[in-house]
């Protein structure tokens, strides 16, 4: 008996289910991933990285409407262009900032991290990533924590150094 089908099929069995769990895991992986500096932080500032987690996935999923209820600072033109670079430029966007760091005085938190976004580059198909170190300031209002800056948004509003992977 040739054995040779049976693996093949075997084999054919086995990609299909990584294919599939490979997907799975894909769609449940989160948009954003907030990894305080020390765990310490993350309790003590605990509104604030409940704030970034927030921002970040609306960001990753491109919820235009969101990132304006957090950021009213941004223009129409600058909202448009936002709404551009989702349309145009990322697909499966995920964001992950390390070693987050937050100092809190009264109403006003300096949040420093190093940001990573990796994304389907909609023209080439290509995988791209493209890091930086930021540091901004958010402000607590009426309406909870907001941003003030164009830090966070910066990979859509300007040209950072990228790499296909």
């Amino acid at each position: 008996m040739n054995m040779r089908p049976i693996a093949f099929l075997v084999l054919l069995s086995w990609l299909v289910l990584l294919t599939e769990a490979g997907a799975a895991f894909a769609e449940s992986a989160p948009l954003a991933t907030i990894t305080p500096a020390s765990p310490e932080q993350s309790v003590q500032q605990a509104p604030v990285f409940a704030f970034l987690q927030e921002y970040f996935s609306a960001l990753a999923r491109g919820d235009v409407n969101t990132i304006a209820a957090y950021h009213p600072t941004l223009t129409p033109q600058q909202l448009n262009t936002l709404r551009d670079y989702f349309a145009y430029t990322v697909r499966d966007l995920h964001i992950e900032l390390r070693n987050v760091q937050v100092q809190v005085k009264a109403n006003t938190a300096t949040v420093a991290f190093l940001r990573t976004d990796r994304f389907i580059d909609r023209v080439t198909e290509r995988r791209i990533e493209k890091s930086i170190h930021l540091s901004t300031v958010i402000k607590q209002g009426t309406k909870g924590w907001q941003i003030s800056g164009l830090d966070f948004v910066a990979f859509a509003l300007k040209d950072h150094t990228s790499q296909a992977g």
